[in-house]
């Protein structure tokens, strides 16, 4: 929705941040992998915002 009314706003294109596209493990090293984290927001963050 903020795509779709404020495009003409945004200084970059809107990105997601979801789970990896495989299946889930049972281990829970595995889970932790393949869920957002805090590093993986902040590296996103980092790449939209060109730094």
């Amino acid at each position: 929705m903020v795509q779709k009314n404020a495009f003409d706003y945004l200084d970059a294109p809107i990105r997601r941040i979801t789970t990896a596209d495989v299946p889930l493990a049972y281990a829970p090293t595995l889970v932790e992998e393949f869920l957002p984290n805090a590093a993986k927001i902040i590296a996103v963050v980092k790449e939209v915002m060109y730094r």
